[in-house]
């Protein structure tokens, strides 16, 4: 912008402008890109592939991956990792959807909570779940998160309201599935995907 060039401006407000400046794009480029899924999405045309995925080793991407962010905020992110879990899937969009519900988790709670990233193995699926002991969802939310643009208002509210929509469409195109937990005390999201064929060999051999 023209008034970054004002001499008048001093080093602090200068850089100031650069970081809204910088937020704004980034946004831009997020919603951008969201929409760009939902358009491909809606004309049949976005592909996922069909691989075997540790969800253990993509956990471990997202907590390296976001620790920074983590630490930022004043969150505590933590691992509870179960490498049994294989599953079926595209591993780019299991990091995308595993992605999108953890930064929710980071901007939709306060300071000082706990964030914790599971996989896990249940009945023949595979499971990457996030939770948080924030202040949870509204009930009279709750049925609704999962929709295009909408959005829970309050202190923490931001975004464009397509993170949750986009994660379980994404899901149910690898013939999974996320879903939001009841627990009260805790926040949880979970993706369950069909486990890898493998996994239950392996399983199958060691019982």
């Amino acid at each position: 912008p023209l008034i970054l060039h004002d001499e008048g401006l001093d080093e602090e407000t200068r850089a100031g402008f650069l970081a809204t400046t910088r937020e704004q794009v980034e946004r831009l480029t997020k919603l951008a890109a969201d929409l760009l899924d939902l358009s491909r999405m809606d004309a049949g045309r976005l592909r996922v592939e069909q691989e075997e995925v540790v969800l253990a080793d993509a956990a471990r991407v997202l907590v390296d991956e976001l620790t920074p962010l983590a630490e930022s905020t004043g969150h505590r992110l933590v691992l509870e990792a179960d490498d049994r879990a294989w599953a079926l899937a595209d591993e780019e969009r299991v990091l995308q959807i595993g992605r999108s519900l953890a930064v929710n988790a980071l901007t939709h709670t306060p300071p000082g909570t706990e964030i914790v990233i599971t996989t896990a193995l249940r009945a023949g699926r595979a499971e990457l779940a996030v939770s948080d002991d924030g202040p949870g969802i509204p009930r009279e939310h709750a049925e609704r998160i999962f929709d295009r643009f909408y959005r829970v208002e309050g202190p923490h509210a931001s975004g464009s309201g397509l993170g949750l929509a986009i994660a379980r469409q994404l899901a149910e195109r690898m013939g999974g599935t996320v879903e939001l937990g009841g627990a009260t005390e805790r926040t949880t999201f979970t993706l369950s995907l069909p486990a890898a064929a493998v996994q239950a060999g392996e399983l199958a051999v060691s019982t």
